[in-house]
């Protein structure tokens, strides 16, 4: 006869398993309870296995039960996320952003709300929590921070974010401005460079990050992806971001402002796949070194300048004309990636065909690399 324990045992092995209480470690491990099992069943039938034998093996079978998924732990390749950031994807943001339709995003203008509705639209579909008043630690029920600019137009910054797995007093926060400059004297500016390149890079980052944290797998900081509206009227929207952000500048580890990221029309050097990264002599040792390391290790294949065309003065008059400029005078460690100026910048000619969409693609995962490192400290 079998033991009283055993057959509790049997029943409970059998029943979890089924009902999923128990999840399944592996299908190894489960195939070889289920042999043992078994195993016991005869034995204990034929007589062939004493009681004082049958009771501490079973103790191990329960530890090995109710022990198993803990040691089976999950490992999260980003390589195979990093994939899902596609060219397709980000030509879409960039083609819609400076459609005609849109009519270049000014700011305050019809086509500059489309281009708001669209990203709010996005920030929705793609799992982030609202940030509307730019302050987390206030109840926010929209992704919208509305002002008006000094010279009347009514401006939108779009930000939402995604909290730390377990609650954490620390913050990357990722940016880009929308707006451009609309239609000046009947001709139509598109701003594919300037900066729905940036504005697409974000998104595709900000889609990845919701995927990561719908699939469970959390993230030690938290990350705020912040749409600037009007870079144009003299950086309005950052300045009012800044100014109501309820977050000591102490506890934010870091700003990138991504600003006209898709050419590659002026590189600092022979490649064709590079980057310009401006403040990195500013900002902690470990962060330049995530980068470095992040293009290493998976292959990105870019080259990562950090010279900006060896003209220290140029790169402090770029640096202080882009949004990252605002939190750096806030001492929050801040950097400005782009592609740089190029021979279409602010002209009419600022369309999706200049875009180099491998190269962007490619900016985009490295990107990723870099924040899923930052983010799993």
């Amino acid at each position: 006869m079998l033991p009283p324990a055993f057959l509790v045992y049997i029943t409970l092995f059998d029943f979890t398993f089924f009902m999923g209480h128990c999840p399944k470690p592996n299908g190894h491990l489960y195939q070889v309870l289920d042999s043992v099992k078994n195993s016991f069943l005869c034995n204990v039938k034929d007589k062939n296995m004493p009681g004082r034998i049958l009771y501490p093996i079973h103790i191990v079978m329960v530890l090995l039960c109710f022990n198993a998924p803990l040691t089976a732990q999950v490992v999260v390749r980003p390589e195979e996320y990093a994939k899902l950031i596609t060219g397709q994807e980000l030509d879409r943001h960039i083609r819609y952003l400076s459609d005609s339709l849109l009519q270049g995003r000014e700011t305050g203008s019809a086509g500059g709300s489309e281009a708001t509705r669209y990203i709010v639209s996005l920030f929705d579909q793609y799992g982030l929590d609202y940030l509307g008043t730019g302050n987390p630690k206030r109840y926010n029920e929209s992704y919208i921070q509305g002002f008006v600019c000094p010279t009347g137009q009514r401006g939108r910054n779009v930000i939402g974010w995604i909290p730390a797995d377990v609650p954490s007093d620390e913050y990357i926060i990722i940016s880009a401005h929308y707006d451009h400059l609309g239609v000046i004297n009947g001709i139509l500016y598109p701003g594919a460079d300037s900066n729905a390149s940036g504005i697409a890079s974000l998104l595709d980052l900000a889609r990845i990050f919701g995927m990561l944290k719908r699939e469970g797998t959390g993230i030690s900081r938290n990350l705020i992806f912040v749409a600037y509206d009007a870079k144009e009227f003299s950086m309005t929207g950052a300045r009012i971001f800044a100014l109501s952000l309820g977050i000591p500048a102490s506890r934010i580890v870091l700003n990138i402002n991504l600003d006209q990221l898709g050419t590659s029309l002026e590189p600092p050097g022979e490649q064709s796949n590079y980057v310009l990264i401006l403040g990195a002599e500013e900002v902690p040792a470990h962060i330049v070194q995530s980068m470095n390391n992040n293009n290493s290790f998976y292959n990105t294949g870019l080259d990562l300048d950090y010279s900006f065309y060896n003209s220290p003065a140029f790169a402090d008059i770029y640096f202080s004309m882009t949004e990252q400029s605002i939190l750096h005078q806030m001492q929050v460690p801040s950097l400005l990636i782009t592609s740089g100026v190029n021979d279409y910048t602010y002209k009419p000619e600022d369309t999706p065909e200049i875009i180099n969409i491998p190269v962007l693609t490619k900016r985009t995962r490295w990107l990723f690399f870099t924040l899923w490192d930052l983010t799993q400290r």
